[in-house]
């Protein structure tokens, strides 16, 4: 998929995504579980007075080797261009779409322009939205990522939580959060580093930089909690 936009993406999944096995992983390894809430509601498309297609709900992740990797990491879009979601270092993203079945896709990006991405399969559990609902949570198995002979060789993943009203690529009207206070100009670029050396939790209230309530206008994209949970199989 080249340049498409989330638009066309989610309107393609909604026809197609949801052929994708549940299954995948084979023997043991590591996992992750991304855990996200907002203010007020995950914005479906299909409630009251909405326009018939989702907000765009990612998180947005780089593998890496080293321990505290030095690359930028993904980081939101405030102004559209590029791809219109996403920029920075980032190998995969995980799509919330409340209109395929099932809900979530992970994503790969072809290359470092982040110009090109395709689906490579679905997490191995997650908890199904339902209009009016505030938060979701979903697990992935790190070999759905990468091969599982190079598991062993992934020493991070840095993460970050991006919202967005649409991901046009050139306009106005961008309105977006993700990790970090979006007020402060210092914090707008925030992704977390996770290691990968022991089981552990990352959550809004272990961080040095916490996720506040409020720092955009719109409570359904108002990232007010999250977490990312380590479990060593």
């Amino acid at each position: 998929m080249i340049r498409a936009g989330l638009v066309g993406l989610i309107i393609l999944c909604v026809a197609g995504c949801a052929k994708f096995p549940t299954g995948g992983v084979i023997g043991d390894t590591k996992r992750l579980v991304f855990r996200m809430r907002v203010d007020g509601q995950l914005r479906t498309g299909q409630g009251s007075g909405q326009s018939g297609l989702p907000y765009v709900y990612i998180i947005a992740l780089n593998v890496s080797t080293e321990d505290t990797p030095t690359t930028t990491g993904p980081i939101p879009i405030v102004v559209p261009g590029g791809n219109g979601m996403v920029d920075g270092t980032v190998t995969h993203f995980i799509l919330w779409n409340p209109l395929a079945s099932p809900q979530f896709q992970i994503y790969k990006f072809r290359d470092a322009t982040l110009n090109e991405w395709f689906q490579t399969g679905i997490p191995v559990n997650y908890t199904p939205t339902n209009e009016g609902d505030r938060e979701f949570t979903f697990e992935i198995d790190l070999s759905q990522l990468v091969a599982l002979a190079d598991v062993p060789n992934q020493r991070s993943v840095q993460v970050n939580f991006l919202t967005m009203n649409n991901t046009n690529t050139s306009g106005g009207g961008r309105i977006w959060d993700a990790l970090g206070n979006a007020n402060i100009p210092s914090q707008v670029n925030s992704p977390l580093t996770v290691r990968l050396n022991s089981s552990q939790i990352y959550n809004n209230q272990n961080q040095i930089i916490t996720e506040p309530q409020g720092d955009t206008v719109d409570p359904d994209l108002d990232i007010v909690d999250w977490s990312v949970e380590v479990r060593i199989q």
